[in-house]
């Protein structure tokens, strides 16, 4: 069907994946020097709307970079707390209530699940592994 379609390349979808895993498409070789992007649209307006996608700037949409910046968030609102208390002359660690004591320690207990299982992915080295718990 591809070669009947005249296809350049195969579209990226689970079902083609698993026939080319199964050695399904024999008879298909992709197209390797063909840049795909300079390929135009016959209709002007659709064109026009491609390339202003193609110049604009891509955003970084990555559940790496969203994470990464509300962890970082709630850090420094974490800081700022504990900076204000300071400055009214308050002990933030000591005027916690139990409730509040307990779920520290529970996220205490979850970051070092986290750490564990990144070391036994082998994400991170047993040097950091034991330099992040130490901060912990």
């Amino acid at each position: 069907m591809a070669t009947l379609f005249c296809l350049v390349r195969l579209p990226k979808m689970p079902e083609i994946g698993a026939a080319l895993k199964n050695g399904v498409l024999p008879n298909f070789t992709p197209t390797e020097n063909v840049d795909t992007a300079k390929i135009q649209f016959r209709d002007k307006i659709r064109e026009k709307a491609r390339q202003v996608r193609l110049m604009a700037p891509t955003p970084s949409n990555t559940k790496k970079d969203k994470t990464a910046e509300r962890q970082a968030a709630k850090e420094r609102k974490e800081a700022a707390r504990r900076q204000a208390a300071k400055e009214k002359g308050r002990n933030p660690d000591k005027k916690r209530g139990k409730h509040a004591q307990m779920m520290d320690e529970w996220d205490e207990l979850a970051k070092e699940e986290r750490l564990h299982k990144k070391l036994r992915r082998g994400k991170i080295s047993k040097e950091e592994y034991d330099r992040q718990m130490e901060e912990a």
